[in-house]
């Protein structure tokens, strides 16, 4: 009996001892409870007691290939200030007269507040604190109509701002946190809070423009005599855009300003298609090498030579003697070439324009892309007039500056060219590659021996031919010129005229492969090829290139 009264009082006391260990468990759980209730609390509280002054969200810049930025370039500065006399002390002593009014009132009544103050900063401190806004364009903002603009929204409405719109948003705010008390007073002494990412960040989209030769094609252009046209200049070897250029420009922040203008500044020229003219003669002698014709055999030119019943001349009827195809590129002999055409046939020119890209847009960057031009059919040319225009670039065809530049790339890079494209990738806040552009692979449109040859004739059009004008110091290089009817008038009576250049140097080392246009031109020797010169002395003195 003894046992179980024993048994029962020690059951017992493990009872109370369990009950005991229960209760303080639960009180401990209640007390941590409690503890992390107030902490959040207070930490709820301190993020909802802020007064911010917001001044802009960032759009994120756009950069060349070496990470200089395009976008973003300039600032303005703002000064945002604690209320209180410590702030307005120190901002009378470094504001104006005019930005001090505007600045006080706020801040006598107990509210922070800001001030432009243009170019103007002060060193921060816990009253006063300047704010950089971006400045998205400059005033004379380069690669313009590649770059694009945004509208009142913000929102990309051309260019790479339109392709590249997701890309280059963010919620990232430019502004002043102020620490605020339960009542709405400002807390003296506490820091104040900003987004050190809206002026720190490497994000955004990365080109292949190299802002150096932008800058040296926007400089020649401005100084030359093309005011409507384009430059366009690619890595010979990759086909990466290294500048593009368009004139007239226009201002991404006032594009109001260029909506009625007659001349289209919007328009960005290098990707639109135009008259081409005998640049495209190095199209149909490549098409005639690719087939086996002889580029010794010689043609009797009498300066003109009658087709299907119309007749078509050469410059000025110029009479040039017996020439071969050298000789037919060095002075553009339109009359040589109608007789090419005629040896090797529509089908195939037709083949080796569809190789360099003619009739197809390109997609320079993602969604954004070029014009296709017109290149004629099969049926059209089978009327002999048509061809014999098509000889010497003439009749309904029509490209753009990036067709040419396929063109001249593949002679220069011994058959083989990428379709040119401009943009490397695009990095997100965090550092991350959130896009990355693979190249085409390159297209084999020539045989290795039809591009070396085609190299020699066209480095000797700019030693003895028409493209004198474009021959430089140092280096030599290689090219070809073209005067374009289009087939419309101005007032005077006379035709207006597209120009062009389009080649490569340096000339032995391909580099760099150049097209200009001109509209409303004369000829492409005298508009076209000494901007050429300009351009690629420039480069050539920056990048020491030396050739023979």
């Amino acid at each position: 009996m003894s046992q179980i009264i024993s048994l029962v009082i020690n059951m017992q006391k493990r009872a109370i001892i369990v009950f005991f260990s229960i209760c303080f468990a639960m009180g401990f759980l209640c007390v941590r409870l409690f503890t992390i209730s107030c902490e959040l609390s207070d930490a709820s509280y301190i993020q909802s007691h802020y007064k911010k002054i917001t001044l802009d969200t960032l759009r994120l810049p756009v950069y060349d290939m070496n990470g200089k930025k395009l976008l973003n370039n300039g600032t303005e500065n703002y000064i945002a200030a604690r209320p209180g006399e410590k702030s307005l002390e120190t901002l009378k002593e470094i504001l104006n007269e005019d930005e001090f009014k505007a600045i006080s009132p706020s801040l006598l009544k107990g509210s922070p507040s800001y001030v432009d103050v243009g170019q103007k900063e002060i060193a921060n401190n816990d009253n006063v604190i300047t704010l950089k806004k971006y400045l998205r364009y400059s005033e004379r903002q380069t690669a313009a109509h590649l770059l694009g603009y945004v509208n009142s929204d913000g929102s990309g409405v051309s260019g790479i701002e339109r392709c590249f719109d997701d890309y280059l948003k963010t919620d990232i705010k430019l502004y002043a946190g102020f620490l605020s008390d339960v009542n709405g007073n400002i807390v003296n002494g506490a820091p104040i809070e900003t987004d050190k990412r809206y002026n720190e960040s490497k994000a955004g989209v990365y080109l292949t423009l190299d802002s150096g030769i932008q800058k040296t094609v926007e400089e020649e252009l401005s100084v030359s005599e093309i005011k409507k046209g384009a430059v366009l200049i690619t890595d010979t070897k990759s086909g990466a855009i290294r500048a593009v250029a368009s004139v007239p420009t226009y201002e991404p922040a006032d594009i109001a300003k260029s909506m009625n203008d007659p001349d289209s500044p919007l328009v960005n020229r290098a990707l639109s298609a135009f008259p081409v003219g005998s640049v495209f003669k190095v199209a149909v002698a490549a098409a005639a090498l690719e087939n086996g014709f002889n580029e010794n055999e010689t043609y009797l030119c009498s300066g003109s030579v009658e087709i299907d019943g119309k007749i078509f001349h050469c410059n000025n009827s110029t009479a040039h003697g017996e020439i071969n195809m050298c000789k037919a590129l060095e002075h553009s002999c339109n009359c040589y070439f109608v007789e090419l055409s005629r040896k090797i046939g529509a089908d195939k020119i037709l083949e080796t324009a569809k190789i360099f890209g003619f009739g197809e847009k390109t997609e320079i960057a993602k969604s954004l892309y070029s014009f296709s031009g017109k290149l004629p059919t099969k049926e059209e040319l089978k009327l002999p007039g048509n061809l014999a225009n098509f000889s010497f670039g003439q009749g309904s065809f029509t490209a753009t500056p990036l067709q040419i530049a396929n063109m001249f790339s593949a002679v220069a890079n011994k058959g083989s060219y990428t379709l040119p494209y401009s943009v490397l990738y695009a990095a997100d806040i965090d550092g991350n590659m959130s896009y990355v552009n693979t190249p085409d692979a390159p297209v084999h449109a020539l045989s290795k021996n039809t591009a070396q040859k085609l190299s020699v004739m066209l480095k000797s059009v700019i030693e003895n031919g028409t493209a004198q004008r474009a021959k430089t110091e140092g280096f030599a290089c290689a090219g070809k010129t073209a005067t374009a009817q289009t087939g419309s008038y101005n007032p005077d009576g006379s035709e207006k005229l597209c120009t062009w250049f389009g080649g490569y140097f340096p000339a032995d080392n391909p580099k760099y492969t150049v097209v200009i246009l001109k509209e409303d031109g004369s000829t492409g020797g005298a508009d076209c090829a000494p901007v050429f010169k300009a351009i690629a002395q420039r480069i050539a003195e920056t990048e020491k290139i030396i050739g023979n």
